[in-house]
Formats: C-alpha cells, structure tokens, sequence
C-alpha cells in the first residue's frame, strides 16, 4: 500500500453531525492535528509522547519521496496545490480519446497512482486526456489517510481532487471501510463501542472533507466471502452486520448529495456470491438504508470473460440501483503475445459493451491505465500487461477496442437509468 504524504492539520468533525450521537466517553475531543497520548499521562510524558509520535509521520511520509506539506496561515494546502493548472497535452495526431467519445452522462475513468501524479508529467497529462472520470487508488484507504489516531494525511487525496477538479473529471472515493486497510492502531481488543465511534469518525471526517467534490464512495468494500457469506472481519467480529447499514447512513448524513456504493470482486458473473450481494443489497434497501449503487470490480484473466455480464448487470438494476465498473483489469499470462494481446481487448471491449448496454450503468473503471504501474505483477505470478497502455504509454489494442465500442454507440440514445 502506498503511503502518502501528510498534511497535520485537519479538525475533528463534531458528533452533532451524525444522529446526535455522543461524543467519545475515553478521550476529549482533540484536532486531528493533535496526538492522543493516554490519559493520566504527566505533562512532559505527554509531550515527549507528541513530539515522538510526530517525528514517526513525518519520517514516514518524507520517506515516501515527497515533502511535507502543512497549513497555511490562511487555510489552504502550501505548495504543490498552490501550482497553477496545466493543460493536459492532448493524443496524438488523429487519434480519439476515451473522453471524448464516452456519451453524456457516463463516466470513463481509472485508479491513479499518486507517485506517478506527482512525478510523472507524462503519466498525468495522459491522464487527464483520456478519463473523465478519477479513482483514488491508495489515497483515501484509512490506514493511508490516518496513520496515527487524529493525524491525517491529506495531500495525496487532495492532490488528486484538485487535479481532477483542473481537467474536468469526477471523482470516485476508494475506499472507506475495508477489512484489508485498517490502521495498525486500531486493535482487536477494544471493545465494540469505541471500535464503532473510530470507524464512525473516520467515514463522517473523510466524506465531510470532501462533501460535493466527490460524486460516489465505495463505502463499504469486500464485504461477502467466496461462498457468499459474510466475510469473516474485526469489524463483523466486533460489530456485527450493522457495520454495514451504519457505514452507508453515516456517508450519507456526511453528503448527502454523494452516491454511495457497495464494492466486490468475483460478482460479474452469476455466482453463489453474486446471487448473496443481490440479496444483501435487497435487505439493505427495505431496511432503508441508501445504497445507491453496485460496484463490479471486474479483475478478469484473459481466457476466462465473465458469463452473462449484460444480464447479471440487469438484474442488480432491476432493484433500482446504479451499477459500475469499478476496477477493470485483464492480466495476461506471461509472455505476452499478438493473439493474447487481441484476445485481451475483446475481453475489454466485452465489458465496456454490457455497461453501454445497460441505462443503470454510470461508471466505467480501470485499475490503472499503463502497465507500468499495475498491480497484477506483484500479486499474480507469472501474469502482467492488464492495462490500456503500455509500460511506454503506448496505446495498446484494448486501448482501440474501447475507442471502437464507444465509436459504435456514437449517437446512440442511451436511456435515463430508474434508480432512486
């Protein structure tokens, strides 16, 4: 997971936003620019303890390759997002954009790698020419944001806000709760109360800060197991399956405005987990509860196309539920060869056509455009070159099966999704 650097200074959100819930019985309530050093402690103690926990972010942050980026006297971050925009270069000559092509109202976008965002002004540049749309792929994750209790680590998820907000993009936040990406001071052993106010505070602070900025949350991610059960977590340990419904109704009273998605893998095709997310979303719905969309992550090998993606992307619509892409990618095994390459774009285009075909379907992702940066490498042996683009950024013929897709449904009417 990619850490990235911190900004100290962000205040803690009051309790009175959400349902008037009191506010935590332990600790007073402290800025998040603040550590909170154990009660009782004596004064210096408490201090050493401040200074000490300070120097670990930032020594941690600085290590990741960047500076430290604080407040300014009049509020604003300092430094990087005080750069003056820059245009994205556009393709080359002849040459259609996925943007450029997507049809009202849908959204076309991919994870971004806050390293590359940062250093890589080829990377950012073709970014901001092909996607309308933006994901934050390691910026917004708890354990990455808030690396010690009440510090927050904002710019990386700043950074990529306000680069979407230069060049016209959406943003869709990834992710609030996780089982996978929990911070390492958040323990097992705290009792159910104050593990429910963390996670409390962190969905209201995080969806707060970024009220009307960003237009959907995956906010609750990963939740089923293989078998379709629920997945087996310190928060349903803990917390049991309210976890779920109180995360959705906490994002919602942080922005109400914001769509609000539940996220999972292994659900493309009509699996015995597919079938448990559609009944979960169904309980959830009756309940109450706003959950306004489904999200396909979609991680697909290049000989194994999903079954009945149109059908299975019906059917959760059907509910009265958008429906998206979230994190497409096609891993091909090693080495790559033309007659892999070609059958890795017909997978892409495969997908692309169920979401086009489908009113309900407002979003399309992919983790990651350049094979340069994806993650298949270091977690599938012996796969790779999942993305759009090459190593190089060289558009490769996934690449032109999208443009071809999105070239046919040109002109095309595509009708307003019933979701409420």
């Amino acid at each position: 997971m990619e850490l990235h650097p911190g900004a100290l200074g962000a205040r803690r959100i009051g309790a009175d936003v959400i349902d008037q819930i009191p506010t935590r019985s332990d600790v007073a309530r402290q800025p998040a620019n603040s550590v909170r050093p154990p009660p009782g402690w004596p004064g210096t103690l408490r201090l050493a303890a401040v200074l000490v926990s300070l120097a670990v972010v930032i020594a941690a942050l600085l290590a990741a390759g960047f500076a430290l980026v604080v407040k300014s006297r009049g509020g604003e971050a300092a430094g990087a997002a005080d750069a003056q925009p820059v245009a994205s270069e556009p393709a080359a000559p002849g040459r259609k954009t996925l943007r450029e092509l997507t049809p009202p109202g849908m959204r076309i976008g991919s994870a971004v790698d806050g390293r590359s965002l940062s250093l890589d002004p080829a990377y950012s540049s073709l970014l901001g020419a092909e996607f309308n749309a933006v994901t934050t792929e390691n910026a917004m994750k708890w354990r990455n944001l808030e690396p010690l209790p009440g510090v927050y680590a904002w710019p990386g998820a700043d950074q990529l806000i306000e680069f979407a907000e230069r060049h016209g993009q959406a943003v869709y936040g990834h992710t609030l709760v996780w089982h996978s990406d929990v911070p390492t001071w958040v323990s097992p052993d705290w009792p159910a109360e104050r593990l429910r106010t963390e996670l409390r505070d962190h969905v209201t602070e995080v969806v707060s800060r970024y009220r009307g900025r960003v237009w959907a949350w995956d906010v609750v991610n990963e939740v089923l197991d293989e078998d379709g059960s629920l997945r087996e977590t310190l928060f349903l340990r803990k917390l049991g399956r309210r976890y779920i419904a109180d995360a959705f109704r906490w994002a919602h009273a942080a922005d109400p405005g914001a769509r609000l998605f539940i996220n999972d893998y292994g659900i493309e095709g009509r699996t015995r987990k597919a079938d448990a997310l559609l009944k979960l979303v169904k309980e959830l719905r009756r309940e109450g509860v706003p959950v306004d969309g489904v999200g396909f992550q979609s991680h697909i090998a290049w000989d194994q196309p999903p079954r009945d993606l149109t059908g299975n992307l019906r059917r959760f619509a059907d509910v009265g539920v958008s429906v998206a892409i979230t994190e497409l990618d096609v891993r091909v095994e090693l080495p790559t060869t033309p007659e892999k390459l070609e059958r890795q774009a017909a997978v892409y285009r495969q997908v692309l056509r169920s979401c086009l075909t489908v009113p309900a379907c407002v979003s399309f992702t992919v983790w990651g455009f350049t094979d340069a940066r994806s993650w298949i490498p270091g977690y599938h042996r012996g796969y790779g070159a999942a993305c759009l683009f090459d190593g190089n950024l060289a558009p490769k013929p996934a690449h032109q099966a999208l443009i071809d897709e999105l070239g046919r449904h040109a002109g095309t009417d595509r009708a307003s999704p019933t979701t409420n």
